[in-house]
């Protein structure tokens, strides 16, 4: 009776096409090689298309008359929006699949107390430390300054600690390791009324910041290419940055190791974790077989590993990563900052923290503005943009 209603169910799916859209061509071509096997056991195709052009927008446009993709490959930060506008569908991801994640992605595709997406990779900024100046990574942010003091006391020409201190993005795992946040999360999602910037534990970060400012260890003018370059000539001790930094640092032999960001006041700093995953549009008529599709091919083991093979970004399931971490530790050490950290928020307002954080950033960083005015300042210029 099994065997006959699993019949039936792929007899129901068969002499339909599945339309893939995604923005790179790596992971279009770790698609299509699932597709093959799909075929066989469905007799289904799949296009798989590449766009470069603001694929957001082309999905709306598309969705909003039923048109489209059935699945489309793309960054959980649009989930809010699409999700809002009716256009994706709902999942209920089978408990072996969810088991096999890592609970942070499957948080990432969460809108509204509802997961909308199947994560396949997650990335998050780390300390990057080089060997040579720096033998071991400090264990807090305390004693970084303290070492940066130290080292800068002995050679001018070297750096203890640098990052893009005024980049809210790179700062924000300082602002929330005792307590900040953006979006206050509710049993029933984000609740964008309730912005944490200005809290005590925002606060305590900002000043922090601002101390590091202060001590001489990173001048207000630091950003992200500055710190890079002066870890390329072997000239800093330690930065904050991403997997996609590691590429570079190797071709100029630069022996370093990755770690978490340290403690700061005894608590661990929670960065940004980004997840690219797969989407199913609502109006489409195969959502089955599309579910079908990505469950059995895309975000088994198998599949997560073709993935990485072509566009190599953090697995999304344990037990890839576990295979990956054997032939590259640093991906292990990514993993463990990824872990610890928060979804990038995936809602519409997001848009207007980007600007009202940075601004404070640069504000308390070069002392216009003490941190906790700075601060208090950019939750009320994003509650009053968010009332309008």
């Amino acid at each position: 009776m099994k065997s006959l209603l699993i019949l039936l169910f792929v007899t129901s799916l068969q002499a339909a096409e599945l339309e893939v859209w995604t923005s790179s061509e790596n992971v279009a071509k770790a698609i299509r090689s699932r597709v093959e096997a799909f075929k066989r056991d469905f007799k289904a195709d799949v296009k798989i298309s590449v766009l470069n052009k603001d694929l957001t927008t082309q999905f709306k446009t598309a969705a909003l008359s039923a048109k489209g993709p059935d699945i489309l490959c793309w960054a959980h930060d649009v989930v809010g929006e699409l999700a809002q506008s009716g256009l994706i569908e709902p999942i209920s991801m089978p408990p072996e699949l969810k088991k096999s994640m890592l609970p942070v992605s499957i948080k990432a595709f969460q809108y509204k107390g509802k997961v909308y997406g199947y994560p396949y990779d997650i990335e998050a900024v780390a300390l990057f430390y080089n060997k040579d100046l720096l033998p071991e990574p400090p264990k807090t942010m305390e004693e970084l300054v303290s070492f940066s003091q130290e080292l800068q006391k002995k050679d001018k020409t070297k750096y203890g600690f640098l990052y893009d201190i005024a980049n809210f993005f790179f700062s924000f795992p300082i602002l929330s390791a005792k307590g900040g946040y953006v979006f206050k999360l509710e049993k029933d999602g984000l609740n964008v009324k309730d912005v944490g910037l200005a809290n005590e534990g925002a606060v305590y970060g900002a000043e922090f910041i601002r101390s590091l400012v202060d001590k001489g260890v990173v001048p207000s003018s630091t950003d992200r290419s500055i710190a890079f370059e002066k870890m390329k000539q072997g000239k800093l001790a330690a930065t904050i940055d991403g997997p996609w930094a590691v590429k570079d640092l190797k071709n100029a032999g630069i022996n370093f190791g990755v770690a978490p960001i340290p403690s700061l006041g005894g608590q661990t700093p929670k960065p940004f974790v980004g997840t690219h995953g797969f989407i199913i549009r609502r109006s489409s008529p195969n959502k089955e077989l599309a579910k079908e599709f990505i469950e059995k091919y895309l975000v088994t083991k198998e599949g997560i590993l073709t993935l990485y093979k072509e566009d190599p970004r953090g697995p999304s399931r344990t037990d890839a990563l576990e295979i990956l971490s054997k032939s590259d530790p640093l991906l292990g050490q990514f993993m463990k900052s990824a872990a610890v950290g928060i979804p990038m928020p995936n809602v519409p307002e997001m848009g207007v923290v980007w600007g009202a954080a940075g601004n404070a950033l640069g504000l308390l960083t070069k002392g216009i503005v003490p941190p906790k005015e700075a601060m208090t300042q950019s939750v009320n210029q994003i509650k009053s943009s968010l009332s309008k």
